[in-house]
């Protein structure tokens, strides 16, 4: 007898999934794709989950996409912006530098760099095992440059989870002593990180998503309610059930834990709230940076990240507005820690307005033409020192035939193109 397996989410692992393995997807929203998805407002074209390009060099899964939607490579282009005063120096205010700082350590000034430097090549001698991320931080990169930037940006990125969370994947935060060495010289290494070299659909990933969920088998607006393991049975919210064998989860980890009755712990993680602007660029030299995307370290606002989806492709602005010197599509990120609830209605108008006055004040922007919010409820995951909760949850939940998969189902860092490859493997492997 032929089993009954389904797929829950229809996200790029979830696509993946379906398209080699031809099983049923139940996903909850209108449109494939999750928080990787662009869409349309007023002309500007934004992204759910802000700017989501595809990185990684697997090219046999990079010539599967194009056969969908053709992409355009695109070389990294990212800094640092420090709207106001570094410790101990005066003349960083409204600075950018090149990413990743520590490469680029010349850029702090004569003074600061030869402190920043002398830390970091002291501790790289000492070995030591950081438990938090902020531990790792200080000891890799030294008080100096904790405290000027890894400091203040991961208090905002993390939503002050920095001190208590384990170390993020070192290749998300790059350290080669040598680079640091050179970069304090002025000869800098640029090519490094995660994101390096990056493509992106022409049409949006939306286009992208859509036509490989059209070779696949999905049924939209279809949330699950209750999964009962033991009588293998799932429960949607309206009011149907299906028999199943097995399932292949994409949702969040704590979240198919907690719907199969499974348990109701978690671990850490943040929300996020984007705000995206179509906007009139200010007039000053400030506001045509030509970066890709920004880290800011000490907003006022709270946000970590200023992204620029025009300064990737000029195809994310309206056709009356195709000047990427004149005009912006922008997204903003802020964190939350997870007991945050969604911000209601007057909070949220409140937090675009101290955003919009922010970015006009650092003479980015002029005006804003179009706006629109989105929140993520798990965003980032983390993982608490010595923690064996992934690796535990995902055990029981494999012992009740649901094999969670994905970025979130293994709650861990990954991007779009690695997500879609681990999804067609797996579909294959439980086709077989």
């Amino acid at each position: 007898m032929k089993k009954k397996i389904y797929i829950i989410g229809a996200g790029f692992t979830g696509l993946g999934a379906g398209l080699t393995s031809k099983f049923k997807i139940f996903e909850s929203k209108e449109k494939p794709g999750g928080i990787c998805a662009s869409y349309k407002k007023e002309g500007f074209r934004f992204e759910i989950g802000g700017g989501h390009w595809i990185f990684g060099r697997d090219e046999l899964t990079l010539s599967l996409l194009n056969t969908f939607a053709l992409c355009k490579s695109y070389k990294r282009k990212s800094a640092i912006f420090f709207s106001g005063e570094i410790k101990s120096t005066k003349s960083l205010r409204y600075k950018f530098i090149d990413y990743p700082i520590q490469n680029n350590l010349y850029a702090l000034g004569e003074k600061l760099s030869k402190i920043a430097l002398k830390e970091i090549i002291e501790n790289s001698k000492i070995h030591k095992d950081a438990e938090s991320m902020a531990d790792w931080l200080k000891h890799h990169f030294g008080e100096t440059l904790f405290e000027a930037f890894f400091k203040p940006f991961h208090e905002r990125y993390t939503a002050g989870l920095y001190t208590m969370i384990a170390p993020q994947d070192p290749y998300k935060t790059p350290f080669d002593i040598k680079a640091v060495i050179n970069g304090a010289s002025g000869n800098p290494d640029l090519s490094v990180g995660y994101n390096v070299r990056f493509v992106y659909p022409e049409e949006g990933l939306d286009i992208l998503s859509q036509r490989i969920a059209e070779k696949c088998d999905v049924v939209y607006c279809k949330n699950v309610e209750k999964i009962y393991p033991s009588k293998k049975i799932i429960k949607f919210s309206d009011g149907k059930e299906k028999e199943f064998d097995y399932l292949l989860s994409t949702i969040p980890l704590n979240k198919i834990l907690k719907l199969s009755g499974i348990s109701e712990k978690s671990e850490l993680y943040t929300s996020v709230m984007v705000i995206n602007m179509g906007v009139e660029l200010g007039d000053s030299e400030i506001a045509r940076h030509g970066n890709h995307w920004l880290y800011i370290p000490d907003s006022l606002s709270g946000f970590h990240r200023v992204g620029y989806y025009s300064n990737v492709d000029s195809n994310f602005l309206p056709k009356n507005h195709k000047n990427p010197n004149k005009f912006g599509s922008l997204y903003i990120e802020f964190a939350f820690k997870p007991e945050k609830r969604r911000l209601d209605e007057e909070k949220t108008r409140k937090l675009i307005d101290m955003t919009s006055d922010e970015l006009k004040s650092w003479g980015f922007i002029k005006k804003v033409l179009v706006v629109d919010t989105n929140w993520i409820d798990v965003a980032y995951t983390w993982q608490t020192p010595k923690s064996n909760w992934v690796k535990e949850s995902i055990e029981k939940l494999r012992k009740n035939n649901i094999i969670s998969i994905g970025r979130y189902g293994r709650w861990c860092f990954q991007g779009i193109l690695e997500s879609f490859k681990e999804g067609l493997f797996e579909g294959i492997k439980h086709r077989i």
